[in-house]
């Protein structure tokens, strides 16, 4: 899944296209329209969704608008794969396992703020936006128990992308210097999602494939339970998630 692009389209083709059972669903994750029509397109097809990675992201210095009413970032890097996974849930269940990229962000969240224009700080909402991440993978590791569905979170460090193109010059800068490359990081990724070793593995946080400690900040499971109902009330979610 990705936004439809001439790049979807042309990976689905170089990967084998129907011959080899390769299918592409276009989603835009800044559009909850948009990530509803793309799960009902993946449920019309039935089956198993043996790995659902949450990888995609935006960053953005200025402030703008999605239809639903949210920030873009908030929108793309949040709000739209956690609605996503809870509305794939029935073709998650019996071993199905997510896996939502994001970082070991300090940031506070603070929904209000994060709601504000006035108050947007480019920098600090995509924090907050990994932040939130890590904490609603957690609850839903504790909360998809129950479907015998495994959640964990993955930092891949650095990585060499397009990702901060629109990133003050210093951030760019210190991104090319540091980044590794992305090659490694989908080798770690792909290791997390098929192999045997981590069929049993939940609601842990990876740097790589090695376990690493959260911040505190994002372990306090009454903080992740409260975050988890306020974004199903924010995204409309309906009777059928996690």
């Amino acid at each position: 899944m990705a936004r439809p692009s001439e790049r979807l389209d042309a990976l689905a083709e170089r990967l084998g296209g129907d011959d080899n059972r390769i299918s592409k669903v276009p989603v835009d994750l800044s559009s909850m329209a948009s990530v509803r029509s793309a799960a009902r397109a993946i449920n019309r097809e039935g089956g198993r969704v043996d790995a659902l990675i949450n990888i995609a992201a935006v960053f953005v210095r200025r402030w703008q608008k999605t239809t639903d009413g949210f920030e873009l970032m908030l929108a793309t890097n949040y709000f739209g794969p956690f609605l996503l996974t809870n509305l794939l849930r029935d073709r998650l269940l019996g071993g199905g396992r997510v896996i939502t990229v994001t970082a070991p962000s300090t940031t506070r969240v603070d929904m209000e703020r994060l709601f504000s224009k006035e108050n947007f700080d480019p920098l600090h909402t995509f924090g907050a936006t990994k932040a939130l991440d890590l904490m609603v993978t957690f609850e839903l590791a504790r909360r998809a128990k129950r479907w015998d569905v495994r959640a964990n979170a993955f930092h891949p460090g650095l990585v060499r992308s397009n990702l901060m193109g629109d990133a003050p010059r210093a951030v760019r800068l210190a991104s090319r210097i540091f980044a590794g490359s992305p090659d490694r990081a989908a080798q770690d990724l792909a290791e997390l999602a098929i192999s045997p070793a981590h069929s049993g593995t939940t609601g842990w946080f990876f740097k790589g494939t090695r376990r690493i400690d959260p911040p505190k900040s994002a372990t306090d499971e009454a903080l992740q339970a409260a975050l988890w109902r306020r974004t199903a009330e924010l995204v409309e979610m309906e009777i059928g998630g996690f």
